[in-house]
Order: C-alpha cells, then sequence, then structure tokens
C-alpha cells in the first residue's frame, strides 16, 4: 500500500474510534504546560522541569523539536545532558543515555513502539518525526510509580493535550525546502497542525507531518587489518622497513579482500500523525483518547568497488610504526607492528557492483485513558495501550567482476543447452594499482592500460548476485490502573498506586530467495532415494567451483539430461547451474551507467566503471527475475526465525513527602518499590545442520537453506523487587541537593533468546581428490535462561537556580550494572569438518551471563538569559552541558596490548554548547555537539591467529575499533514577519563533520563515512 493510501486509512479509522470513544489522553501530571515564546520561552520552560522534579531529569521543549530543522527526534535529543546518539546517512539513529543504549521509551509515560527497535530495548527514532511532540523529558533516575524497562534511564516523549488549546480553531502549517551538498537534490518537508476547542470541556486536533528526504551516504572500508604476517616468511626474506633485519611484523590487507569504496544516497520518506481527543465528563471524570501513526520507506542503494586480488608490494616511504603494543603471550615473538598508508596490488580481478537495501517500517500507538478527580483525596486512572509495529527489509547486492579464472575463453557455461562464454572480455593481464589513505580520504589510480579496459563494458560479467529479507512484527496490549492518595500537606503528602499487567509479542522471520533450474536429479548408486524435479538454486554464482557441490546429500547424485535417467552419461552435480551473465548483454546494457565518483572521501579516482544503475532497478525480486529469466521462491531461514511472548505482571507503592526540616532547608521527594513478575515465552526452531534437499549448494550454508524441523518453545519466569527513593533537599529557592537510589532491569534483546545454532566454515581443501571445508565456528545462537539487565544506580546533583532562567547543575553518578550478556567461545576437539570427519577441530560460542560492569562520571549544566545585560546582549543566552562517562566490566581486557576496553560503545566525554539570540522580530540559534573518540567494538578476523582473545581469561581478541572525536556544528534563524508568518533558515552539519574510524592506533584507519551540509528554507504560518 503506498504512503497516501495507508494514510488516508489511517485517519479515517482514527477518527472514527476517537468519536466512538469521546476520549483523548492527558499529559503527566508532573509537567506542567507553560505557554511559552520563542527559544527564551523553550529554555524557561526546560529549567522549570528540572527544578520541579523529584527525579533526576532534564527536558526539552516543543520550541527545541518543532523549530529546529531536526528530520528525527533523535537530533534534538544530543543536545540533552549526557545523551549520545549515533548517525545513519548523517541523520541520528540510536539514543543511548550515560554511555548505555538499553533505554526505556515511553510516549506520555507508557511503552512507546517504535518499527527501529522492535527485537531490543535501545531507542531508535530514525523513523519518528519531531515535528509531532510537544516535549521530551530524559530521565536519569526512576520512581517506583514509572514502568520498569532501561538501564541508562527513560525517554518520555510527550504530545500535546487539545484542551490546552485556545477555544475555538486553532491551525499551523509550516513548509520547508532542504537540499544538502552532496546529494544537492531539494526536498520537500511538510507539517500541519489543525484543532478545535469547544468551550473547554471537548476538544481535539490532529498534527501530520511528511518529508522526503535524499541524503549523502558514502563509505569507504580500508580493510587494512585482515592479516598479520612477517618480512621473512610473508614477504620472502625482505627487509621492508630498512631496519636492517627481517624479523618485524606487518598489518597488512589480505591478498582476497582490499580496500572497498562505497557510493550511496539513502532516500527516506517519513509520514507521521498524531491524534488527540479530550473530553470531560461531568465534574469528575475525564476521557483522554490518543492515536500516534508513523511510517518510513527507506531505501538506501548505490554501487561499490572492491580493490584487491594479490599484495604485490608496498611504498617503504609510507611505512608506519605503530608503536607500544607487544601482544600478550607473545612479547617475545615480536616487537612492534608496522603497516603502510600505500599499497601497491597487482589487481586483473576488480570488483564492482550494487548494494541496494530496502527498509519499510510502521508503527501505530493508541492509548486510552479515564481519569477520575472529584476533588478529594484521591484520584485515579484506568489506562488502555494497544499498540503495533512492522519491519520489512530486503536487501539486494549485485557482484560484478571485470576476470576471469576460466583461461583464455573466459569462463565456460553449460546448462540445459544454454551455451556461452561468461566474460568474454576478462582482463587476463594484472596491471599496478595504487592505493593510498590518509588522515581524512583515499586516493585509488590505476595503471592507465587498466583504466582503459575497465570502460568497456564486455569486460564485465554477474559474479554473484543475492537477495536477503526480513519481517519484524511486535504487538502489544497494557492495562493498568493507578491512583493517588492524598494524606497531609506536610510530612506524608500522598501515596501512589497502582497495577500494570502487559503482553508484547514479537515475531521474526529471516528468508532468502532462490530460483528454479528446470533440472533433475536423482541418485546414480543408492535405490529408494527421492529425486528431485526443477531444483532450487540461490541467486548466486554462475559456474560455482567445481567439487563444492557433489559434498555432502548430493555426492551420488546426477543431472538427467534425456529422456531417461543415464548414470554412465549424465553430469555428476558439480556446479551451481545459475545463468552466467554479461553486463553487456541486450537486457542488461538498458540498466547501465557509468561510475567514476566514490565520494568526497575519494580525492582522486581515475577511471569510469559501467554499473547497474541502482535507480532504475526497482523492486529487487522483479528485477532479478529479468536478469536471470527466472521466478524467484523466498525460503525461510528457521534459524534466524522465531517468536518471544513477554507476558508482564507488575504492581507499585510510592510514597511522596514534603517537610521543611528549617526556615530555609525543605526535604521533599519519593520512597516506594515496584513488584515485577515476568514469563518469557520462546519459540525457536530446531535444526541440525541438514539443507534442503530441494536446493543445489555445497557445504557453505550461505548457498542453502537449513531445513525446519520442528518447533521447541522455553518457558523463562523472571521476578524482582525494583525499590527507589529520590530525596531533595532546597536550600531556600535558590539551592538544590537531589540524591537518589534505585534498580532497573531490562530485557534482552530478543535475538539473544531466538536465534538458532550456526556452524561456518572456511575455503574449501583437498583431501584423497576430495573437497571438503574445514569447520570454523559453531555459533549456538540464542540462550533463553539468560538473565534480564540489571543495574543499580546513585545519583547525587548539586543545582543552583538563581532565577528562572538560569540554571547551574553538577550531578556525580554511578551504576552497577549486571545480567547483560557475554560471549563464550570454547575450543572443541571434535567438531567436524564439512564432510563429517573430525580433523583439527573447530570453536563452539555461546551466549552467557556476563560479569559485572561499572560505568560513572560526571555531569555539568549550565544554562542562562543574559537579559540583565545593556542593549541586544539582553536578548541573548547560551546552554552549555559536559558530561564524563567512563565505563569498565570485570575481567575484561584489551587481549592485544593488556589495556582495558569499554564496557559499552559509547564516548566518554561529550560537550554542547547553545548560543541564542530572541527579540520580538528574529531568533538565532548556533548549536554544537562534541563526542570524543567512540570506542566500537573489536575488529575480528580468522586471519588475525596471533590475536585471538580467551573469554575464560577475560581477554578480548581482534583490535580495538575506535571512532574520531567529532563535532556538528547547526544553525538556525527565524524572521518573524508578522504575528502570524514566519520565515526560517536553517543548516545542518555546517562544516560537513564527517565520522572515521582507525583499529588501535590513530595513524591505522579502517573506515572513513562522509556527511553532507544541509541547508533548509522554510515559511510557516498560524491561524
Amino acid at each position: 500500500m503506498n504512503s497516501s493510501a495507508r494514510f488516508t486509512q489511517t485517519l479515517l479509522s482514527t477518527m472514527i474510534a476517537a468519536c466512538i470513544a469521546t476520549g483523548a489522553y492527558a499529559q503527566s501530571d508532573d509537567v506542567e504546560e507553560v505557554v511559552v515564546v520563542g527559544v527564551r520561552g523553550a529554555q524557561e520552560k526546560a529549567i522549570a522541569v528540572k527544578r520541579n522534579s523529584a527525579e533526576v531529569v532534564d527536558s526539552i521543549a516543543a520550541e527545541d523539536i518543532g523549530k529546529l530543522p531536526d528530520a528525527t527526534i533523535a537530533d534534538s535529543l544530543q543536545r540533552v545532558t549526557g545523551v549520545q546518539i549515533s548517525r545513519s546517512a548523517g541523520q541520528g539513529g540510536v539514543v543511548s543515555i550515560r554511555g548505555t543504549g538499553e533505554i526505556l521509551t515511553t510516549m506520555n509515560g507508557e511503552v512507546f513502539l517504535t518499527a527501529e527497535n522492535i527485537l531490543d530495548s535501545r531507542a531508535n527514532f530514525q523513523d519518528v518525526p519531531s515535528s509531532l511532540f510537544s516535549g521530551s523529558n530524559v530521565y536519569k533516575s526512576m520512581s517506583a510509580k514509572q514502568i520498569e524497562g532501561g538501564i541508562g534511564g527513560a525517554i518520555d516523549l510527550l504530545t500535546r493535550k487539545s484542551l490546552t488549546l485556545d477555544e475555538g480553531f486553532s491551525s499551523a502549517i509550516r513548509a520547508q525546502a532542504s537540499q544538502g551538498s552532496i546529494t544537492e537534490t531539494t526536498d520537500p518537508d511538510i507539517n500541519g497542525f489543525v484543532g478545535y476547542n469547544w468551550n473547554d470541556n471537548t476538544a481535539m486536533s490532529l498534527a501530520v507531518s511528511y518529508s522526503d528526504q535524499t541524503v549523502s551516504d558514502n563509505t569507504i572500508q580500508t580493510r587494512a587489518a585482515d592479516n598479520v604476517q612477517d618480512e621473512a616468511s610473508w614477504a620472502g626474506n625482505r627487509d621492508i622497513n630498512g631496519d636492517g633485519d627481517q624479523s618485524d611484523r606487518f598489518l597488512i590487507m589480505s591478498n582476497w579482500d582490499g580496500p572497498r569504496l562505497y557510493k550511496n544516497n539513502t532516500e527516506r520518506t517519513r509520514l507521521g500523525l498524531a491524534y488527540n481527543f479530550n473530553s470531560n465528563i461531568g465534574d469528575a471524570f475525564e476521557l483522554n483518547f490518543d492515536s500516534f501513526y508513523n511510517e518510513m520507506d527507506q531505501n538506501a542503494a548505490g554501487n561499490y568497488i572492491h580493490l584487491g586480488d594479490e599484495t604485490a608490494g608496498y611504498d617503504r616511504g609510507n611505512i608506519t610504526q605503530l608503536y607500544g603494543i607487544k601482544p600478550v603471550g607473545q612479547e617475545d615473538m615480536f616487537s612492534q607492528f608496522y603497516t603502510t598508508g600505500r599499497t601497491i596490488m597487482s589487481d586483473g580481478a576488480i570488483r564492482g557492483g550494487v548494494q541496494s537495501d530496502y527498509r519499510d517500517t510502521t508503527a501505530q500507538n493508541n492509548s486510552l485513558e479515564l481519569k477520575y478527580d472529584a476533588g478529594g483525596a484521591f484520584t485515579g486512572s484506568l489506562r488502555y495501550v494497544n499498540s503495533k509495529a512492522d519491519r520489512t527489509t530486503d536487501a539486494l547486492t549485485i557482484a560484478q567482476m571485470a576476470s576471469s579464472p576460466g583461461g583464455a575463453d573466459g569462463l565456460a557455461y553449460n546448462v540445459n543447452g544454454d551455451k556461452r562464454v561468461v566474460n568474454p572480455g576478462f582482463i587476463s593481464t594484472r596491471y599496478p594499482v595504487t592505493f593510498q589513505s590518509y588522515d581524512d580520504h583515499v586516493t585509488a589510480a590505476f595503471d592507465p592500460a587498466l583504466a582503459t579496459a575497465l570502460k568497456d563494458p564486455a569486460a564485465w560479467y554477474i559474479h554473484s548476485a543475492w537477495i536477503e529479507g526480513e519481517k519484524q512484527e511486535v504487538g502489544l496490549n497494557v492495562l493498568r490502573a493507578d491512583g493517588n492518595f492524598k494524606i497531609a500537606d506536610d510530612g506524608i503528602t500522598s501515596i501512589d498506586f497502582g497495577i500494570r499487567k502487559a503482553e508484547r509479542s514479537a515475531e521474526r522471520n529471516q528468508f532468502s530467495w532462490f530460483m528454479p533450474t528446470n533440472l533433475t536429479a536423482y541418485d546414480s548408486s543408492i535405490a529408494g532415494l527421492p529425486e528431485y524435479t526443477n531444483m532450487l538454486v540461490k541467486y548466486h554464482e554462475a559456474g560455482y567451483t567445481p567439487g563444492k557441490v557433489n559434498e555432502g546429500a548430493f555426492a551420488n547424485y546426477r543431472v538427467q539430461v534425456g529422456a531417461t535417467k543415464d548414470p554412465l552419461t549424465d553430469p555428476q552435480i558439480t556446479w551451481e547451474p545459475v545463468r552466467g551473465v554479461n553486463i553487456d548483454e541486450s537486457h542488461v546494457a538498458p540498466y547501465l551507467h557509468m561510475v567514476s565518483d566514490f565520494g568526497a572521501g575519494v580525492s582522486s579516482f581515475n577511471a569510469a566503471i559501467p554499473m547497474i544503475d541502482t535507480r532504475k532497478i526497482g523492486g529487487h525480486v522483479a528485477f532479478m527475475d529479468m536478469l536471470y529469466d527466472a521466478e524467484h521462491v523466498a525460503i525461510n531461514r528457521p534459524q534466524f526465525s522465531y517468536k518471544v511472548v513477554d507476558t508482564t505482571d507488575a504492581f507499585f507503592v510510592n510514597a511522596n513527602f514534603n517537610s521543611d526540616l528549617s526556615d530555609t532547608i525543605n526535604l521533599s521527594g519519593t520512597a516506594g518499590v515496584r513488584r515485577v513478575t515476568q514469563t518469557i515465552e520462546v519459540l525457536r526452531n530446531v535444526t541440525d545442520g541438514s539443507r534442503d534437499p530441494r536446493i543445489i549448494t555445497g557445504s557453505d550454508h550461505n548457498h542453502s537453506a537449513l531445513v525446519d524441523l520442528g518447533d521447541k518453545t522455553d518457558f523463562v519466569d523472571n521476578s524482582y523487587f525494583l525499590p527507589s527513593i529520590n530525596l531533595n533537599f532546597s536550600f531556600s529557592d535558590t539551592y538544590k541537593i537531589k540524591l537518589s537510589y534505585d534498580e532497573r532491569t531490562s530485557q534482552q534483546p530478543l535475538n539473544n533468546y531466538g536465534e538458532g545454532s550456526v556452524t561456518s566454515y572456511q575455503s574449501q581443501r583437498l583431501e584423497d581428490g576430495k573437497f571438503y571445508q574445514p569447520v570454523g565456528d559453531t555459533n549456538l545462537g540464542g540462550n533463553p535462561n539468560l538473565s534480564p539487565w540489571s543495574t543499580n544506580v546513585y545519583n547525587i546533583g548539586f543545582e543552583m537556580y538563581p532565577n528562572d532562567s538560569t540554571l547551574l547543575g553538577l550531578t556525580l553518578f554511578y551504576m552497577d550494572v549486571g545480567g547483560f550478556s557475554d560471549t563464550k567461545r570454547t575450543f572443541v576437539a571434535t567438531a567436524p569438518d564439512s564432510d563429517g570427519k573430525v580433523r583439527n577441530g573447530g570453536n563452539t560460542i555461546e551466549l552467557i551471563d556476563g560479569k559485572n560492569a561499572i560505568i560513572e562520571g560526571a555531569e555539568f549544566s549550565y544554562q542562562q538569559s543574559f537579559d540583565f545585560l545593556p542593549g541586544l546582549l539582553a536578548n541573548t543566552g547560551m546552554t552549555w552541558n559536559y558530561t564524563y562517562s567512563p565505563s569498565t566490566k570485570e575481567g575484561q581486557r584489551l587481549q592485544f596490548d593488556n589495556s582495558e576496553v569499554p564496557f559499552n560503545n559509547t564516548a566518554k566525554n561529550q560537550s554542547n554548547l547553545v548560543l541564542w539570540y530572541n527579540d520580538e522580530k528574529f531568533e538565532f540559534r548556533v548549536a554544537a555537539n562534541y563526542l570524543g573518540k567512540k570506542y566500537d567494538g573489536q575488529y575480528t578476523n580468522w586471519t588475525l591467529d596471533p590475536l585471538q582473545g580467551d573469554s575464560e581469561k577475560g581477554l578480548v581478541g581482534g583490535l580495538a575499533r575506535w571512532e574520531d572525536a567529532t563535532l556538528y556544528v547547526d544553525m538556525g534563524a527565524t524572521y518573524h514577519i508578522t504575528e502570524s508568518i514566519d520565515a526560517s533558515l536553517n543548516i545542518q552539519n555546517v562544516t560537513e563533520e564527517s565520522n572515521r574510524k582507525y583499529l588501535q592506533w590513530e595513524d591505522f584507519r579502517s573506515e572513513y563515512y562522509n556527511f553532507e551540509r544541509r541547508i533548509t528554507l522554510g515559511v510557516s504560518a498560524k491561524f
């Protein structure tokens, strides 16, 4: 269904539901609705929320979200103290608080489902338009009345309550057009709001957001650390670095996997609506209905080129010594590592092609609440929440190659009489290709003769192609009752209490596409075995290497080529019968374009490559059917498909207190406990490594599909008490000290429960005339018995409020984290290879409960309006914050140099600075977000044998991967033409900041991500 049809249908159903329910949802009572004007008012409202909250909380108001040019709410949340975001194609997505991404996301106090976080508890707002929210509160401490979930804290998104509108009709519209510095497309962004308030008793409102943006997403992967080699064995006894010996070690690109350059654009079409119906019923009841709908269609597609087939040499002048590293347990083997920024490859096998990822998401969050307040001691509410979300992805890869391993006649192809030479114009001569990496860019230089040869479409054929897809769905039903009983004005002032029952059901299905071959296969030696007609094969490699496919179940199978079966003349299955395709064929040629630009990070590229244009593909499956003249068949991958049902019952009691300890000191806060009982049902598929007999394949499981042998259901029960206390000491009206302690829990990512076992194999080898593949790793997949995440959180905060527009605060925090998952790797000597024979064994990888981790640090925040200054300076103000959040995990250190690595993939240092000007006619803001170097996990590869870790000893294998420190700057200006009409100019990523990664050493570049500057012009009007 297209976006407009879905929108119309959703709007109609929402209107009908609202009329039936005659209700709406009201915001949390903890957040006072304040009329604010401009950036000054937004800052004052945020300060008021922090000042009046019993919990440790930070806030952003509607002006910070609605008026900034933020495509997602994550881009606005990055300016909150302690909040970090990760970027996809330059836009904010996953959000973390204080160094952990396991956080709770709610809307108006209840679970908010988005299609981007179906399988885990991470907050990802990539698909959620920011303009539909009136504000957001970020909780760093929790109270018992807040629902369970989240380790780092909670983000509560707030929608507008219709009864807060002025009486009568209200409406607003904002139209914007944006353009990127790289994509150079003009993209629309339209937001509208309409509401009506009848006599302050009944009101409704509808907010709509639509945007269609194309953003640049260019990537470079140097693949620089695929192998460890020493001068003596690898370089032929050459002294490469000229130090007089041949005993040094080099980190080099593997001879089969060189640098990769990606030129992609990501198109995101977002549609969202927020509907609210709000009615007072008599003097005691208020009925609220809130519905939030959003969808996103994303197409991230483009071309890539893959350099490197055989490493021929290095430029001695570009040798870099990587200082200070001595691998643990191998200190005496070598003293230092070296690498080089320039690599000269002898290349005749250039790969390139298409990578295209489609992702469609939808989410619907509905809430119906009846509130009671008759003016007496008791107030309460009854609330029902029904939400659902789904996410569908399919990824197409087409790899073309400009060489042939088949000799002078190219790669011979002959299936069912279809005879051809694949890649008749192949490149048989090896030419030098020089790849140079710098701090912020790379260059690629082809030998002129090779560059000329690469321009010819006849030099290229489709080496391999495939499509992988996934469907995720989740449904949520919540029924809860909450009450408050007022006791007194002093001491224990009131008691909160409530019960909640929730059921969340999530399902994941992963699948691959195959095509029929029109071949019949039969067994030639053992009577009674079945024959298979119209065998299937994965869209994959034409002429797949002989010797692999005739292993395993098909060892004796032959392909029937005549009217009768003849074991003497019918060929044995020794290939994947995929139709060979040359890209200069008539049915492919209309889809080609020449690619010579691989983005700003590649400053020099002296070739033009004919490739399939992703803009002309359309649907992935339809294009592949056309390409191979076949009809697709989708087959489920059972090891990655499962269902998890989470049923949770909870009740809480929470005491609110307020007491004057002296004439100038007041104590207030909350103390309570939440009791949670959880049952997790995990429905998994059973597999034993058996392959689907309909599919012609070898021992490589990626070319086939496992057989689903049935279902296995596991039930896991968890229960826990979650105590919390928040103490606020107020000294007059200016100073506050906040002390808090709370215990939290969060569900594991569902993949950790539901995934099945998968065994990987290494490259084929020959023994006694038969091919086999050595076993690599057996990943046991999910473990339903993993403990939930848990943490104990301590906060101590010092806050100063000289006036309503000034805040000075310092918060120290300490988080003791447990229950997370960890990986255990065990060597199994009896693990068999692909042919069932035990030789050298392999590793088994399983998920286990991790040891304790610590996240600690400090947050400093300063906000002030400079209204005490003279002249125009009285219209200025600023916000500045800084967060320091180091983390460690018990027993973990980086194996390679014996140093510690952080617990989570976040930065230790973060800071934000916002400077603004606001008068009656003009507003201006410049915002800078600094993120220190960020740990990004371990880079591991089976070729890094000397660097393997030992999880039993707390050692992490491979090399630490880090992301450079970044500084993103945004600017915005608004001119109030009249009281009702505004014009705006906003610039995102003013300096075109990009993300760059390195392995272990800052000089050892591994990845470059280049993001663009975006300029947005807009006009808005109120009616």
